[in-house]
């Protein structure tokens, strides 16, 4: 949920009125990696969509799935798709990695956002988004995240160890941040290296 998203407040509760509205435009969400891009928008859309999320929502990695035939295949086959949902509501397209998009896929995109407007809302995530064309930035929402404050890791680093029943020492958790440098890190992974 919303809450438990750590940092970049202001976006995300900027999205959030989006999931109780509905009506939700087309959005890029730009910034640093691990700082929650995807992860919000996962929130959002299970928010919105609720038992609708798996037929409503397409998920893809661009830096796996990057090329012209996953837009003409996967996501127009997606958008074409017919799924009944409440007034305000649409299918969604969450692109991880956009930035990673070849031009032409991203070209074909862009074509598909148009002819689909009425029924599917696309959320790219990427690092930069002078990497997405034109075109498509002016039919999106741009929306920044910024890299997270060392005590904000620190203290969802504590929550989960906390959690987790794990042992931890002030050291560890200063070592963890350090290394971290204002992403989210996999938390357990890392406080269980810690304790």
């Amino acid at each position: 949920m919303f809450k438990d998203i750590v940092g970049n407040e202001e976006a995300i509760s900027r999205l959030a009125v989006f999931s109780e509205r509905g009506n939700m435009p087309n959005i890029i969400l730009a910034g640093p990696p691990g700082v929650g891009k995807t992860t919000t928008i996962q929130c959002l859309a299970r928010t919105m969509l609720g038992d609708k999320y798996k037929d409503a929502v397409l998920e893809l990695n661009a830096s796996n799935e990057r090329g012209i035939d996953v837009v003409r295949q996967k996501i127009k086959n997606f958008a074409q798709t017919k799924v009944t949902l409440t007034s305000g509501k649409h299918k969604i397209v969450i692109l991880d990695e956009a930035d990673s998009m070849t031009e032409g896929a991203q070209q074909a995109m862009r074509r598909t956002m148009e002819v689909y407007s009425k029924t599917t809302r696309f959320a790219l995530a990427c690092n930069t988004s002078d990497k997405i064309i034109e075109p498509i930035q002016s039919r999106c929402a741009v929306v920044r995240f910024v890299k997270l404050t060392d005590k904000q890791v620190a203290d969802k680093i504590r929550e989960v160890a906390k959690k987790e029943d794990c042992s931890f020492t002030d050291d560890g958790i200063e070592a963890i941040v350090y290394t971290a440098q204002g992403i989210h890190p996999k938390l357990t992974h890392l406080i269980k290296l810690s304790s």
